[in-house]
């Protein structure tokens, strides 16, 4: 009498284990799913702050560029000019002595264009002038004067 209602259970528990199975299934389903969106939301966004901790290591560095530059050029006596030349480039030059040999002006962003893009340039290089022999070409903006950025023709009279 008893192995009928064994196999009866045994019956039973494989057919419970059978809904089961199939009522766990889409649930198991939908939480890897979910899994892979939280995945992919988390590597954008470590992909974000590693962008963020770049940029900020950047601007750390030229930070310290500038307070190098400016601390040089305390205790030498240079004056430690940055330009952006052609194409964007930088150009650092160090004047040793204070007949710079180059006038400036304010350049770009005239009357129509756009507010901002009014830059501080190289106007003219004077003929045998140190910023002549040092390379200096007209056109050229000031980035910097001893470590800090020029905004403006104001900053710039330190020239």
């Amino acid at each position: 009498k008893v192995a009928p209602i064994a196999e009866a259970i045994e019956e039973k528990a494989a057919e419970v284990a059978k809904a089961a199975e199939a009522e766990v299934a889409p649930v198991v389903e939908a939480a890897q799913e979910k899994a892979a969106e939280v995945a992919e939301v988390a590597q954008e966004k470590a992909a974000d702050v590693q962008q963020g901790v770049v940029a900020a290591g950047k601007e750390g560095a030229e930070a310290v560029s500038a307070t190098m530059d400016a601390a040089l050029a305390a205790v030498t006596g240079v004056m430690i000019v940055e330009f952006l030349a052609e194409k964007s480039e930088v150009k650092r030059v160090d004047f040793k002595t204070k007949k710079l040999g180059f006038e400036i002006a304010m350049s770009g962003g005239g009357c129509c264009g756009p507010a901002g893009l009014a830059k501080v340039a190289v106007k003219k290089v004077a003929k045998r002038g140190q910023a002549e022999t040092l390379g200096v070409k007209s056109g050229w903006q000031l980035k910097s004067i001893n470590g800090t950025e020029v905004t403006g023709l104001k900053p710039s009279q330190k020239l």
